[in-house]
């Protein structure tokens, strides 16, 4: 065997390689400063729907996260988020997952899912321009 053979192996390992990286780069999760920016009036509809979904998990849990992913969609909606389910952002994909957990604690898994959503909702509705830190959201 020569030397050129493993050289070739190499270049074709390392082309995959940039390929596969590129390709998962690219995978369409969309950058929150390329979204859309919401209006202020839009951003405190939906800071106040979201207290009003918090507030309705304690008594009917199943409801406020059937609200909560409802809420969600319409914020990444109006954002001109790609809503794609592989384009759809990482917590909202595992909030969906624990929220329709068949066994065990189905109570553990909505609020695990809840969290997940609002982790959403702070990152897509972001606060006031002079509020740099984390924004709470109730």
């Amino acid at each position: 065997m020569d030397t050129t053979t493993p050289v070739i192996v190499g270049q074709a390992v390392l082309v995959i390689a940039l390929m596969l990286l590129f390709a998962r780069g690219g995978s369409g999760r969309s950058r929150v400063k390329d979204l859309q920016p919401l209006s202020n009036d839009s951003r405190n509809r939906y800071v106040k729907e979201w207290d009003r979904i918090e507030m309705r998990f304690v008594d009917a849990p199943e409801e406020a996260v059937r609200e909560a992913d409802a809420l969600v969609v319409s914020v990444l909606r109006e954002r001109r988020h790609p809503l794609e389910t592989r384009m759809l952002p990482d917590d909202l994909q595992a909030a969906r997952k624990d929220a329709s957990m068949g066994r065990g604690d189905r109570t553990e898994g909505m609020r695990r899912a809840m969290l997940k959503y609002r982790a959403v909702m702070e990152t897509m509705v972001p606060g006031p321009r002079e509020e740099r830190g984390r924004r709470e959201m109730a």
